[in-house]
């Protein structure tokens, strides 16, 4: 079916369409760029549905830079202005063996038939100026109501590609949209062959849907799916606070922070995991309120290890778990504290705890509230302080250096260090002013 839009391409795409075209080759925009474009979105990537089998889409482009990135299944890439545009015969799959690719390609000659292997069915309509859009599975219907369906049998898609379940549930998050029931059912089903994705693909998925719009209520609904991933949260639902700051599970309170944060990706990992360790530390006495003494170690350590399974470089797991061990830290934060965190973690990690904090807050329900979110503001201004004064806050901005003390009589090795270090707690604590003679007179004084 024919439906008469109008879509904006952009000329490095137009040119590659135009060129196949004089070929007399097919060239269609297809999938997410014809989606987010029918949405409103500006496209982040723009690929395109061709009849020209591999080889000759190369001899099209000859004079163009290509890479062979997926010519097994009949995907060639095209640097246009600047632009890498991913251009992919028609075809049809064949068995998916491993739940992830298919173990062969038939191209094809016949765009409804490329447009039947996809996954849902907003992103299986194409679109070309001058014919308008192709869309045989009632995508744009979808697309203006606002439902994720899966393209013809939904226990078939998610068979073929267990990544699907991931993808359905990151769309519903990133686009706000709804899950048909069906292919809900069939996601949750499917669930458990998630275990033979690679850890990577799986972090990468969960990332983009933690940074949805909706992501607090994608996985309030779809709990299930992601308890199969990571089964350490599941206790989380079950375990309520009872304390006179909360009075909901940890797993709805973890939610509310979730999307009470802006959507940078450690931050939302943060926020996800910033509890985790709770149901392990819990102690509930028959009377009183629960206490969770050691949560916030418990939770470190808990989320370090859901990090390494997923693959996460070292330098992002360790950012994610500092956050959570000083996420808790009782406010206002002394002027000496705030010194130390600025000096070992810098001023962007120390905003981004202030952002989890907030958050952390918002999530509470105590009539204490304004005061602490006020102690939380004094300790915000004060770090802005700090840095604008550009106090010294490492061994770095210390007005003298190992070279001085060893003028001084020092001899190299970890005494020297020691003594650095020593001077340096004065300085952040405000016992001394990080001037040189000062510095060096104390260094003096404590080497004899």
């Amino acid at each position: 079916m024919h439906i008469e839009v109008q879509i904006e391409i952009p000329d490095y795409v137009n040119k590659l369409m135009a060129k196949l075209n004089d070929a007399g080759y097919e060239a269609w925009c297809v999938g997410g760029c014809v989606r987010d474009s029918l949405l409103g979105r500006i496209p982040e990537d723009w690929d395109l549905a061709v009849s020209s089998l591999p080889p000759e889409t190369k001899q099209v482009f000859s004079d163009y830079p290509t890479f062979d990135v997926g010519m097994r299944h009949g995907t060639i890439s095209v640097l246009s202005e600047g632009h890498t545009v991913e251009l992919t015969t028609f075809r049809m799959d064949g068995v998916y063996s491993d739940a992830r690719h298919p173990d062969s390609v038939q191209f094809s000659n016949s765009l409804e038939e490329d447009l039947s292997r996809r996954d849902f069915t907003v992103n299986a309509m194409a679109y070309r100026q001058n014919s308008g859009l192709r869309d045989p599975f009632d995508g744009l219907r979808d697309l203006e109501t606002g439902l994720l369906r899966c393209v013809g049998i939904p226990a078939k898609r998610f068979s073929e590609d267990a990544l699907r379940v991931l993808r359905c549930l990151r769309f519903s998050s990133t686009l706000g949209f709804a899950i048909e029931p069906e292919t809900l059912q069939a996601a949750m089903d499917a669930r458990g062959l998630l275990e033979d994705v690679s850890r990577e693909r799986v972090r990468d998925e969960l990332q983009k849907l933690l940074c949805g719009t909706d992501a607090a209520e994608t996985l309030r609904r779809n709990s299930e799916i992601l308890f199969s991933l990571l089964p350490e949260l599941a206790p989380l639902a079950s375990c309520n606070y009872e304390t006179l700051y909360h009075r909901c599970s940890v797993w709805e309170h973890s939610l509310q922070v979730l999307s009470a944060v802006s959507p940078n990706p450690l931050l939302r990992w943060s926020a996800l995991l910033h509890d985790c360790g709770k149901p392990a530390c819990k102690r509930a006495p028959e009377k009183g309120t629960a206490h969770f003494h050691g949560d916030a170690s418990e939770s470190e350590q808990l989320a370090g290890m859901i990090l390494k399974r997923l693959r996460f470089p070292n330098r992002d797991s360790d950012r994610v778990c500092s956050l959570i061990r000083y996420h808790g830290e009782a406010l206002p934060l002394p002027e000496k504290r705030l010194k130390k965190l600025l000096g070992e973690f810098g001023g962007d990690w120390v905003f981004e705890l202030f952002s989890l904090m907030r958050a952390n807050l918002a999530g509470q329900d105590t009539n204490r509230l304004e005061e602490h979110l006020t102690a939380l503001r004094d300790s915000q201004e004060l770090a802005e302080t700090i840095l604008s004064r550009q106090d010294c806050l490492t061994l770095r901005d210390l007005a003298v250096t190992g070279k001085d003390l060893l003028s001084l009589g020092y001899h190299p090795g970890p005494a020297l260090g020691k003594e650095l270090s020593f001077l340096l707690e004065k300085v952040l604590s405000g016992t001394l002013e990080n001037d040189r003679d000062i510095l060096l007179q104390e260094a003096e004084k404590t080497r004899s």
